[in-house]
């Protein structure tokens, strides 16, 4: 069995073989001797040592014992001190000057020398370009498009534009973590040459720094850069968390019954799924997954810590490109019982002759004091409501009525009109002539019967409007389940979720015509659906 010694490399704990350490120490010795003495020595000791941990495990593994082999390619790959030397000083200045061996360049953000995620500093370095130089550019386009009124008339997505693409950008590029990485920026090889170089130039940059700042009294654009991104970290965290406490709210907290939250209708609705889990699972995912890479992508920048080694943002990117592709999936799916669509209309003359038409809405259950939708003026009204009684909610719904004036001298005649849907307009016509308005004309009492919804009996998409067409002297008065008449003294229009106090018509006429004052003015005589 052969002896093992425990060295710490990089920051990172390693066993290695008794020879291998020989070896390896000799190679650290020789690195010291050689860097010591030089400016900025210990951080270019510092960075070969951190390369040299990232090839013990690539080549060997985190866990394994390291070999005298591999010490041995991996002292070839950095290459010795004195074979650089020998080739500084056997070429010319410029060979001397000139960028080592060059790799196959690769783009990342560079998390040295970011300000927000890294994402131009990563650009200036893939395409050899002055950092400031592509903020700038950045900063420029960024201005441009929040200027949608001067630069984008017809549209208001412009400032959006250069936003969404850094955040994209941002979640979708991979940060540059090892040394191997940032070499594989600039497109060149992670050796000692290069190391050496790369950190006599992050000193040289310094230097100017310093020196313009004793200058210019501060370097402009790295400043403005910084309080932007810290202005912008600021909107990220307040915009992630409205957007997902509103739709918190709209999707999962706001009841617009009494325990019946928005998602649930789903369960209401035909559609092309059998089992809509996965579309509620998909589209929740979608809205909420973009919020939360701004949430910790803000918070991120605000305290400046280190993304973990399994990369939050580019998982979240991922399962949002899933999330949406499914979500698209799923409702094309789900709409297609209303790809196509057809009307049907059936007219009947009304015989009585009455100054008076009475309406009834009739249904098995009565009206609820909760849970009821109703809007009505002098040209037409809506009454909807939720059936909470049993243990399965119901939903309890009526034809729109709409009432058109005309002259004493046209006859009076109701028409009844249907729209239906489906995956073919064959279907629909199908289905519009089959589920016309169930009604019962008698003399002058017009009794309206309901359609009512639940899980097994969904709603398909089918539309009912009953019209009358009766002259101005006739009144039009509803007697169940609530009293109203169809003129300019009274409008009513409920909630979502509206309590009865009574049923006594004067009070609902004080409370109403307080509480409104809007008049429906569309008196045309075109399918309307509203």
């Amino acid at each position: 069995m052969k002896k093992v010694i425990k060295v710490s490399l990089g920051k990172i704990a390693f066993t290695i073989e008794e020879d291998g350490y020989l070896v390896l120490k000799g190679y650290l010795e020789e690195l010291n001797d050689h860097y010591r003495g030089k400016q900025n020595g210990n951080e270019i000791i510092e960075g070969i040592e951190e390369r040299m941990a990232e090839l013990f495990i690539e080549k060997a593994g985190a866990n394994s014992i390291i070999t005298i082999s591999v010490i041995n390619e991996v002292v070839r790959i950095l290459g010795r001190p004195d074979a650089i030397d020998e080739e500084s000083s056997e070429g010319s200045f410029e060979r001397s000057s000139s960028p080592g061996p060059r790799v196959e360049r690769k783009l990342y953000r560079d998390p040295d020398h970011k300000m927000i995620g890294g994402v131009c500093s990563g650009l200036a370095a893939y395409f050899n370009l002055e950092i400031a130089i592509v903020r700038v550019i950045f900063l420029v386009l960024l201005l441009i498009s929040w200027a949608p009124h001067i630069f984008f008339p017809f549209t208001g997505i412009g400032g959006s534009f250069i936003f969404i693409a850094y955040i994209i950008m941002w979640i979708a590029i991979p940060e540059a973590r090892t040394v191997k990485q940032k070499f594989a920026m600039r497109g060149e090889k992670p050796d000692l040459s290069n190391i050496q170089r790369n950190v006599e130039r992050g000193a040289a940059r310094v230097g100017r720094d310093i020196h313009r700042a004793g200058r210019h009294a501060a370097p402009a654009v790295n400043e403005v850069f910084r309080i932007i991104a810290k202005v912008f970290a600021v909107f990220l965290v307040l915009f992630s968390l409205g957007g997902i406490l509103f739709f918190s709210f709209l999707f999962l907290g706001v009841e617009i019954f009494n325990g019946f939250i928005p998602i649930d209708l789903i369960d209401y609705v035909k559609l092309g799924l059998e089992n809509t889990l996965w579309l509620k699972i998909s589209s929740l995912a979608f809205f909420f997954l973009p919020l939360i890479g701004m949430l910790y992508g803000g918070i991120q920048i605000l305290f400046e810590f280190r993304n973990p080694r399994f990369r939050p943002g580019l998982i979240i990117f991922i399962l949002w490109v899933i999330a949406g592709f499914s979500t698209v999936t799923l409702i094309v799916k789900s709409s297609q019982p209303y790809w196509e669509d057809a009307r049907e209309i059936s007219e009947v003359p009304v015989i009585s002759q009455s100054d008076t038409i009475y309406l009834k809405f009739a249904s098995a259950t009565a009206i609820p004091q909760t849970n009821v939708i109703m809007e009505g003026d002098e040209s037409e009204m809506i009454l909807f409501w939720m059936d909470d009684a049993s243990k399965d909610k119901k939903f309890v719904s009526f034809p729109k009525v709409r009432i058109i004036r005309q002259s004493a001298d046209e006859p009076r005649v109701m028409k009844i009109r249907t729209q239906a849907f489906s995956s073919t307009s064959g279907e629909a016509l199908i289905k519009a002539q089959k589920n016309l308005p169930a009604f019962e004309l008698t003399d002058s009492l017009l009794t309206i019967q309901c359609d009512v919804y639940d899980k097994v009996n969904k709603w398909d998409g089918t539309n009912k409007v009953i019209s009358l067409y009766v002259p101005d002297s006739v009144k039009i008065i509803v007697q169940e389940p609530v009293k109203f008449a169809f003129d300019g003294n009274m409008r009513i229009h409920s909630g979502w979720d509206w309590c009865f106090d009574d049923f006594d018509n004067d009070r609902w006429e004080r409370r109403w015509e307080r509480k409104w004052n809007r008049r429906w003015n569309d008196r045309d005589e075109d399918w309307d659906l509203d």
